[in-house]
């Protein structure tokens, strides 16, 4: 029974020092630092695919806060195990509006580079985001494309909810090819 129990403590210790530690830095890492998500839907198109795997910083909104044109993931406001991925338009104190297919940032309007086409939802707002929210549109602005604030399925979206900024597309399926 002795030969067992240093059995026990020389090896079997060694194996669950070699296998838990890293698994369980990989998790603390996945919850607190980084987290790999796949697109799911076409409502950041053509910024982002439909089964695009990103890289999501979940650190960065501990040192800073997200900044217009932040493509952020945030937890879905009125469905709790789902989240989304978005652009942010508009921040705590912002006008938003959108006249004749513009969007309108304070009055100004905003160069939108990464859309491919005019916004087709129709006219929109005047609204002020509220303290403690920002104001966030899928980069698809073909009609009802994205669910994002201009709906009230999304609304504005509480800062707390936001979970981590987009960094990388960590890999696109369409570019795959068969040879």
């Amino acid at each position: 029974m002795a030969w067992l129990l240093n059995f026990c403590r020389r090896y079997l210790s060694k194996w669950v020092f070699i296998f838990l530690i890293p698994i369980g830095l990989a998790v603390l890492i996945n919850h607190y630092g980084v987290a790999i998500s796949v697109v799911n839907g076409t409502s950041m198109q053509p910024t982002l695919q439909h089964g695009d795997r990103l890289l999501i910083n979940k650190l960065s909104f501990l040192v800073a806060r997200p900044d217009r044109g932040d493509v952020v993931t945030f937890r879905d406001p009125h469905v709790a195990t789902r989240y989304l991925v978005k652009r942010v338009i508009g921040l705590p104190g912002d006008v938003i509006a959108i006249r004749r297919g513009v969007l309108y940032c304070n009055g100004t309007t905003v160069p939108e580079k990464y859309i491919d086409t005019p916004i087709e939802d129709g006219n929109f707002g005047p609204i002020v985001v509220k303290q403690g929210t920002l104001f966030v549109m899928g980069d698809n602005r073909h009609r009802f494309a994205s669910r994002d604030s201009r709906y009230q399925s999304v609304g504005l979206v509480p800062i707390e909810l936001v979970n981590g900024k987009v960094e990388f597309i960590l890999w696109r399926p369409s570019l795959m090819a068969h040879l």
